[in-house]
């Protein structure tokens, strides 16, 4: 039997890479690489990223909306 998959409103309010990296169905050097180039949002602390999760809803929700995908884990 398979562990049980995060979803990201079971991170905390702030969180690193790593832990998101549980979430997100890609490799840690591709998160790594959208992180240093800015797609996905984050606060650069040094060489640290610390990402938000209701940013991080916001960006994907707005991202999906541009490409005409409908998402309601916000409750809207």
């Amino acid at each position: 039997m398979e562990p049980e998959k995060l979803q990201l409103s079971d991170l905390p309010e702030f969180f690193t890479p790593d832990i998101l990296s549980a979430v997100l169905p890609v490799s840690k050097s591709t998160l790594y690489r959208a992180l240093r180039q800015g797609t996905i949002p984050c606060l650069r602390v040094g060489k640290r990223f610390i990402l938000s999760r209701s940013h991080l809803e916001r960006w994907l929700e707005e991202s999906l909306r541009n490409k005409g995908v409908y998402v309601s884990w916000l409750g809207e």
